[in-house]
């Protein structure tokens, strides 16, 4: 939270998990006063209230999914470099700054900063995901994609059309963090980390920018260095891997990573990394040293906590799920 001094909890707090559902006046001016989060809601202005919030905030980044069928009214409680993202799927949200105001819908995507927000107003039967972002986390992320050849990074536009392939594809990844913010053992999920990563080159790469930019030509990089980024992978499946790591060790930026993955292996390096950490769940299950082992364990141990999700990509990877791999035949072997 960089931006201001220490902050007494009940104005601003981490939470790994926040639920709320208010339905009073009286709920309201609770949850203000022990809510913990970036903003208040505007007591005077607020009707009989209907609002229901579900998310998790960090130092680094926060996600909200928000319902409202009364609408409200937020103003920030203090100035900091942060940066909201929202993805309006019902009604609309309006911004108002020093400089004017802007207008979120389910066909347009918002980006907003804190520095010059004054209030925000949604309304009546509002809904959206939202992700809260330290212009810090930003900055880094962007010298990880840009493998630093990029000075401070460009100024984004305050709206995005969802037309825009990019911006599906980023409200897809939101969409699935916001998911596994329900999972209270997210922890063991090494997916989660990842997701929170490729959302950030997402925004940096597909949101619209204020300025157009002059193409930066694309260094190939060397097989060796491939390899490299390759080795790395396999040898930290089993732990939390991060692009920027990847990319660090192979000495090249993110987005080359990115680009070399899709142009020799016609895949990402996210689903390269859990396209092999399946092949490692089906080997474990396959392997008469492990039979005793319950499907469960074996894929918690690659970092897969949601056996849905779980199930699914198994059997898309190997058209059959998990419980139908040969395992009594391995037992007997």
């Amino acid at each position: 939270m960089k931006g201001h001094g220490p902050l007494d909890p009940a104005t601003w707090r981490p939470q790994s998990r926040l639920v709320a559902s208010i339905t009073s006046l009286r709920q309201l001016q609770v949850f203000n006063d022990r809510g913990g989060i970036a903003v208040d809601f505007d007591i005077r202005r607020s009707i009989q209230p209907d609002i229901e919030v579900v998310g998790s905030q960090s130092e680094a980044f926060s996600f909200w999914e928000t319902r409202s069928a009364s609408g409200f009214v937020t103003k920030p409680k203090f100035n900091a470099e942060l940066v909201t993202i929202r993805f309006v799927t019902n009604g609309q949200i309006v911004y108002r700054h020093r400089t004017g105001k802007a207008l979120g819908s389910p066909t347009h995507a918002t980006l907003v900063g804190f520095e010059d927000l004054r209030e925000v107003q949604a309304s009546s039967g509002f809904n959206a995901v939202s992700a809260t972002i330290a212009v810090e986390a930003l900055v880094a992320a962007n010298d990880a994609l840009t493998g630093g050849t990029q000075v401070g990074l460009q100024p984004l536009a305050p709206i995005a059309e969802m037309t825009l392939p990019g911006m599906q594809a980023l409200f897809c990844t939101l969409r699935q963090v916001q998911s596994r913010i329900q999972d209270v053992s997210r922890h063991d999920d090494l997916i989660f980390p990842l997701l929170k990563e490729v959302m950030s080159y997402q925004l940096l790469s597909s949101w619209p920018k204020r300025e157009q930019s002059k193409p930066i030509a694309k260094k190939d990089i060397s097989r060796h260095r491939f390899q490299t980024a390759l080795d790395y992978i396999e040898s930290h499946l089993s732990g939390t891997l991060m692009l920027a790591d990847i990319a660090a060790a192979a000495g090249i930026s993110v987005r080359s990573l990115q680009d070399d993955f899709r142009r020799r292996l016609g895949s990402t390096p996210v689903q390269f990394i859990i396209d092999r950490r399946l092949q490692n769940v089906h080997q474990d299950l396959s392997s008469p040293t492990k039979a005793m082992h319950s499907i469960g364990d074996v894929a918690r141990r690659w970092g897969f906590v949601h056996m849905s999700d779980f199930g699914q990509r198994y059997r898309r990877l190997y058209g059959y799920p998990p419980s139908e791999t040969p395992r009594d035949a391995a037992r007997h072997h």
